[in-house]
């Protein structure tokens, strides 16, 4: 590769913004052992490379009217009353099943039926060191009597007998147990082991007498949100029995796992900041009307709003090129504990100004791309000990740069969230973090007087005239 020589002695100051921009993306293309000529230096007082942190960032908090939360891939179960975002429940909605049919010999003997959980132990929020009442209830209504294209949603209650089948008062491991076992009614248990005595249990005639199941929480706990894996070889139903004879004991069972499920997440914001927030999802709530912070929750489906509003005045500053722009969000400080852990990961995506995803040309909510096209714009938690502060630092160059050449500088907001779509299909939340948690965070805005949790870093050139 070879350049030709240019000088930048009497050149004019458009010519100076175009030849250092072509030639930053010259430099991009080179690759090891090309050739470069010769090129005049240009004089180093002609131009500047700056940085700003004191661009207006607009936060706000959305709320959605529902969340795919259908063939989750765990179970969640619990209650804990939150002081940002009220009283949060969880309940986990399953169905266990048999494929073909189940029989026992005619001198078997019943022993239990067991609902076997295995914890999901790469998951807990909140207080699990507290006692936690669960209750095991029978639905009511067939959970997989919908249309295939229908979906199950957060906000989803399938009716259920107020009578449990099962009881047990637990301080959950999640981290250091495996499996928790319940016992339930021996009454339905020995009505299955009837069936499958008189060869009487096939799919349907299960389905006649547990149509479903859920795990309902303490009216009354304060503790936490724990998970159950929701896997046919994590979670299921055990009808044990064992066969008398003259020479042997024999001990067996018959294993039900489960096919469908979804979870129930709800916060009754009542008392809080978020007890102001629309039920209109297109009607944002401004962080100056909730106590100058803005909030996400995985889960209820509540996501934070930016908004640069002033960005785009850039564009009427002569000789002034914008080079990067990052992003960074500092959660508020005394928000975050052992038991209200921060995200992992956060994600960005487009929103116009009711506060709809924009989307590709495959119906996919549209991701804030990184700029040279390299996927969407992500951030881990940065644990910076040295400056004793977490925050997420997002590259939105390319976003930026839309807003600075629009000609309206309608290209809307971004919005952050704990997990990216699905680029393709009807249920672009299944198994998705976003869908299947209960994580949060909560930011201060730039008239927070505790922590300001926002910030644009914009970096940019600017030549001086002569």
């Amino acid at each position: 590769m070879k350049f030709q020589s240019y000088s930048f002695g009497k050149s004019s100051i458009v010519s100076k913004l175009l030849i250092i921009i072509g030639f930053a993306f010259s430099l991009a293309a080179c690759e090891w052992g090309d050739e470069i000529e010769s090129l005049a230096q240009p004089d180093p007082d002609d131009f500047a490379v700056l940085n700003a942190d004191t661009v207006t960032v607009n936060l706000s908090t959305i709320g959605t009217d529902s969340l795919q939360t259908g063939a989750t891939l765990r179970l969640l179960y619990g209650t804990y009353k939150d002081p940002y975002f009220g009283r949060v429940k969880t309940m986990g909605f399953f169905q266990p099943t048999i494929n073909g049919s189940e029989s026992v010999a005619q001198e078997a003997q019943y022993d239990s039926l067991i609902l076997s959980l295995r914890y999901d132990n790469k998951y807990s929020y909140g207080d699990s060191t507290k006692p936690m009442n669960l209750t095991v209830h029978k639905l009511l209504k067939d959970i997989t009597d919908i249309p295939a294209d229908a979906a199950y949603w957060n906000h989803n209650l399938t009716p259920y007998d107020p009578v449990a089948i099962g009881k047990v008062t637990i301080t959950p491991r999640p981290r250091t147990s495996s499996v928790l076992r319940i016992r339930l009614s021996d009454v339905l248990g020995k009505q299955v082991f009837e069936k499958a005595r008189a060869n009487q249990l096939g799919s349907a005639d299960w389905i006649d007498l547990v149509k479903g199941l859920v795990l309902v929480p303490g009216s009354t706990d304060n503790s936490a949100i724990i998970a159950f894996r929701r896997d046919s070889l994590s979670t299921s139903v055990q009808l044990h029995y064992h066969t008398p004879s003259v020479s042997e004991y024999k001990k067996d069972s018959a294993v039900f796992q489960v096919t469908a499920s979804y979870n129930h997440v709800t916060a009754d914001p009542a008392g809080t900041q978020l007890a102001k927030l629309p039920a209109n999802k297109r009607i944002a709530l401004p962080s100056t009307e909730s106590g100058n912070m803005a909030f996400m929750q995985a889960g209820t489906g509540i996501m934070l709003r930016v908004d640069l509003p002033y960005l785009r005045n850039f564009r009427f500053a002569q000789y002034t090129a914008i080079n990067k722009a990052f992003l960074k969000i500092k959660p508020l400080r005394g928000t975050v504990t052992n038991a209200y852990t921060l995200p992992p990961v956060l994600y960005l995506y487009r929103v116009d100004k009711n506060n709809q995803f924009y989307t590709d040309a495959n119906g996919a909510p549209l991701a804030v791309s990184i700029l040279g096209g390299q996927g969407g714009a992500y951030s881990p938690l940065v644990n910076d000990l040295i400056k004793n502060e977490q925050y997420y630092r997002f590259d939105i160059s390319s976003y930026a740069t839309e807003l600075m050449v629009s000609e309206t500088g309608d290209v809307g907001g971004i919005i952050i969230r704990s997990s990216p779509f699905k680029a393709s299909g009807l249920f672009r939340e299944t198994g998705s973090e976003y869908s299947q948690s209960v994580d949060r965070l909560v930011v201060g805005d730039q008239r927070n007087t505790t922590e300001k949790g926002v910030e644009l870093e914009l970096y940019y050139t600017k030549v001086k005239p002569k």
